[in-house]
């Protein structure tokens, strides 16, 4: 029979095959069937998983391209009464172009195209059947994803796709049936912690092909992943099967990756594991590898149009008529002469262009907004005009958390699968997590490193918040000195932890408040939990009293 798989155990193989080719003798003189072997349908331009997209869409504007090498082994074997005979395809490689368009926030188009580069195919003469040709085209994929929840606004992402495999595989290379290859599915998603969930399920529609005494045809494919959420690296773990619609053992492979960023627009990624089960297109194990860019990403904002250099032309004086000689003008006393550009003096900007009169560090002459100085945040500082929102998401930079990257106002100007845990306000940051220590310690637990990462990243994207204040509080229950001390101590190890991460020390100041003002009362429980917290506050000057610097 055709089936492919790692070599199960005696048993397990009795029970779960059927014989496929009733004698090698009626297999002679015969043509392998035509139908398209390939199962892995992954995402290498998903910015979620490989695995699955989780629900969720690249940034829109966002073009990206990826190029991969797909290696499997033994993707289509021979048994005959439970027993493994041959591989009738002992390897294949292919090459993968895929695509990746963000039309809209809402919608993202895509392509594959699969290329056999080279396929092992000895086992069919060994049993007098015609071998398939070792190369050609695969089935292409169109695809398209409309986002239906964004994580940021509610409990998961969630998008419905469509993919259609086009009839032009190469039938002749096991690459396609000559029919249509038709997925819709929906794909889901959730960041908890460190790591996103991320689940696909569908129908996939396809041309009944009889395998032997087996077919191959429509089934329901379903997908689970977790990834992790780095910056540089992320891993991955996924497991693939499908519910087979016809004659068909059900088909299971479990694969693991890593994807690692070089730069702001490229990665790198790989994945690879073992076939579990005999499903043809169910490999002994199968690896992949290959990079992925970012071919066009969202417009910027552009510069602001020049104010006019030149002053208006002056209109010509009107002609006069000499009728007569003039008699002479009185001569007019000297007049002192005053330097309009001279210090405490009035004058216009066209006046004096080599001046800076908004003290931004752009002379009049160049300035774009030369009574509005520039902000300097790194962001089109030459051009002497304050930009107010970088980005161009409609999320001011003063309260955007990620004010050089596009992301909705719902979760703070930054990227949605950013989910973010600290909101700028006028006075303080507010944090949606609580910063954990170990019982009666000073020792920040690992759960609170995720907010501590983004409470660094926020004072370090906006540097105009010079003074940190951070704040230890605690319950009403043990010696107030006590509770004092060891508040004193965790707002300290708080400062550290922002420290180690980047944040300039001379910016963060530590204060042990103690039981001293509590927001909540201290005779229950849960409002003794809400005394026990952490706050950072956002101080004009330096604050005197009892605070240190770490």
């Amino acid at each position: 029979m055709f089936r492919t798989s790692m070599l199960l155990p005696t048993r397990l193989r009795l029970l779960s095959t059927l014989a496929l080719l009733p004698s090698l003798a009626s297999a002679a003189s015969t043509t392998a069937p035509a139908f398209d072997l390939e199962r892995l349908s992954l995402n290498p331009t998903s910015r979620a998983a490989l695995g699955t997209a989780a629900g969720s869409l690249r940034e829109p504007g966002e073009l990206r391209l990826a190029l991969a090498a797909h290696y499997e082994r033994s993707p289509l074997t021979l048994y005959r009464d439970g027993e493994r005979m041959d591989s009738l395809v002992g390897s294949r490689t292919q090459v993968q172009l895929a695509g990746t368009y963000t039309v809209s926030k809402r919608f993202e188009v895509g392509a594959i195209l699969p290329l056999m580069a080279h396929q092992g195919t000895r086992g069919f003469s060994n049993v007098g059947m015609t071998s398939p040709s070792s190369w050609g085209l695969g089935t292409p994929v169109l695809q398209g994803r409309l986002g239906l929840l964004d994580e940021a606004s509610a409990p998961v992402s969630l998008a419905a796709e469509l993919a259609v495999g086009l009839p032009v595989g190469n039938k002749d290379a096991l690459q396609g049936s000559g029919g249509w290859d038709v997925t819709p599915r929906v794909s889901a998603g959730r960041t908890v912690g460190l790591v996103v969930l991320g689940l696909e399920a569908g129908v996939r529609l396809r041309n009944r092909t009889a395998v032997g005494s087996n077919a191959v045809g429509s089934e329901l494919p379903w997908a689970a992943t977790v990834a992790t959420t780095g910056h540089k690296l992320r891993g991955e773990l996924g497991l693939r099967s499908a519910v087979p619609l016809t004659d068909s053992p059900m088909p299971m492979e479990l694969l693991a990756g890593g994807r690692y960023a070089l730069g702001s627009r490229m990665e790198v990624f790989a994945l690879g594991g073992p076939g579990l089960g005999t499903a043809p297109g169910t490999p002994a194990f199968r690896v992949m590898a290959g990079l992925s860019v970012s071919a066009l990403q969202a417009v910027q904002p552009v510069m602001r149009p020049r104010i006019a250099e030149a002053l208006p032309p002056t209109p010509a004086p009107a002609p006069v008529v000499v009728t007569e000689a003039p008699e002479p003008a009185p001569v007019a006393p000297p007049v002192a002469v005053v330097d309009v550009c001279a210090p405490n003096q009035s004058h216009s900007l066209e006046q004096c262009p080599d001046l800076d009169d908004d003290n931004d560090g752009v002379a009049n002459a160049k300035d774009h907004c030369p009574v509005d100085p520039e902000d300097r945040d790194g962001f089109l500082d030459d051009d002497g005009c304050p930009e107010a929102d970088n980005d161009g998401d409609a999320v001011a930079d003063v309260v955007d958390n990620c004010p050089m990257v596009a992301g909705p106002a719902s979760n703070q100007g930054c990227p949605a699968k950013q989910k973010q845990l600290v909101v700028i306000t006028q006075d303080r940051l507010e944090i949606r997590e609580k910063v954990y220590f170990a019982s009666g310690k000073a020792r920040v637990l690992p759960r609170s490193f995720n907010l501590l990462d983004q409470v660094a990243k926020v004072l370090i994207s906006h540097p105009e918040l010079k003074h940190i204040l951070v704040e230890g509080h605690t319950d009403s229950r043990g010696r107030p000195e006590t509770n004092r001390t060891l508040s004193q101590q965790r707002a300290s190890a708080v400062v550290q932890c922002l420290a180690m991460r980047g944040v300039p020390a001379d910016r963060l100041m530590a204060a042990g408040r103690g039981p001293d003002a509590p927001v909540a009362s201290n005779d229950t429980s849960s409002g003794r939990e809400l005394n026990r917290r952490v706050e950072f506050h956002i101080e004009s000057e330096p604050t005197s009293g009892h605070v240190s610097r770490d």
